[in-house]
């Protein structure tokens, strides 16, 4: 099972995961807005992204981090968008997809 140690927002463009075998990854909100599952962003049975990245303001920011028991986060972000819900396995794959590992 894929978990975090810890989940720290840095500040509201950027959240840091330390995984329990020790990596440490950061995220961009705009990456992690992006990358959201939810199906309003990405269609249900074809895995299809109906979300356009025109659409993600450059400035987004994350306005609160949530737990979603043990199973993932979820993110509520300055663009209104709220409703995915991002499991550990999506977060370690996305991870540091744009900042890098730290």
């Amino acid at each position: 099972m894929i978990e975090p140690r810890h989940v720290d927002l840095l500040d509201p463009t950027r959240l840091r995961i330390l995984w329990k075998d020790g990596l440490t990854h950061d995220y961009s909100a705009r990456l992690l807005r992006l990358s959201c599952p939810c199906a309003g962003c990405v269609e249900e049975w074809t895995g299809k992204k109906l979300l356009h990245e025109e659409a993600v303001p450059q400035d987004v920011r994350l306005v609160s981090v949530d737990l979603v028991g043990r199973y993932g986060l979820t993110f509520r972000w300055s663009d209104g968008h709220g409703t995915g819900i991002f499991a550990w396995p999506l977060l370690r794959e996305l991870g540091g997809a744009e900042l890098g590992s730290a």
